[in-house]
């Protein structure tokens, strides 16, 4: 039988706060997980988190490989946790429990960085946030980003909280005479399968939620000239009221 390390010993209610002095996030209690930057991803020396390709948000759409870092500013000593097994578990509920992991617009680095973890540090995680792009400026490989996320958080997460930033857009003349959608108007529209909310179906596959917190994040569209961008602006004008309500009573728990 191995001989216990002289830290085990010590009494777990003063190693837990050695895990939060050494862990200490200094009141950042959102990690923002980021894409690195190709430079210096580039740069980066040997390691063991998965490597995947980006495509730019510009007009060149090129295409780039890199893996996820942490945005946040902070300085935690993570060395404890290799110190043994034992550690390592018990300092796995200071750094992953009680925390939001925000991932902004860069929802590639979701997969990959949940998957670098193990399962049992996974089920620590019970809130994440992201922003979802605007439906008329998404192309193929953002759809695909899409879709893969939201199996993954189906398949192999069970996040209670989700912070959900949307984008849309208001024309020029802003939303006078453009019509909200209801509660009731985006449930006839979950009936139909409408095309242009395909996110939306797949976002719907999340089960277990407790809270769901939904903003817009609004930005200038061109005029509603097509079908298409008349439902944009209708659908940005309701975001934040029967958007939100009705996501809300298919995604929480009990509703």
């Amino acid at each position: 039988m191995a001989e216990q390390s002289p830290f085990m010993r010590i009494p777990s209610e003063i190693r837990l706060i050695i895990y939060t002095l050494l862990l200490n996030d200094h009141g950042h209690k959102t990690f923002e997980i980021r894409n690195e930057d190709s430079l210096k991803y580039r740069a980066r020396g040997p390691h063991k988190r998965t490597i995947y390709r980006v495509v730019a948000r510009d007009l060149a759409r090129a295409s780039k490989t890199t893996t996820y870092t942490l945005a946040t500013k902070i300085d935690m000593h993570t060395s404890i946790m290799a110190v043994s097994q034992k550690i390592y578990q018990e300092a796995s509920h200071i750094l992953y429990g009680n925390r939001t992991f925000s991932f902004g617009r860069d929802i590639e680095a979701i997969v990959p960085f949940f998957s670098d973890m193990t399962k049992q540090n996974r089920a620590l995680i019970r809130e994440i946030s992201l922003v979802k792009q605007g439906s008329v400026y998404c192309r193929d490989y953002d759809r695909y980003e899409w879709n893969a996320v939201c199996e993954f958080l189906k398949d192999h997460m069970r996040v209670e909280s989700l912070g959900l930033v949307v984008e849309g857009g208001r024309p020029s003349m802003g939303w006078v005479a453009i019509p909200e959608y209801t509660v009731a108007d985006f449930k006839t529209l979950s009936m139909v399968r409408y095309e242009a909310l395909e996110w939306v179906w797949e976002l719907l596959s999340i089960k277990g939620l407790r809270k769901l917190d939904v903003s817009a994040e609004i930005h200038h569209c061109p005029p509603s000239h097509s079908s298409a961008m008349s439902f944009f602006a209708a659908f940005s004008a309701s975001i934040e009221a029967g958007f939100a309500e009705f996501l809300r009573s298919e995604m929480i728990t009990g509703s």
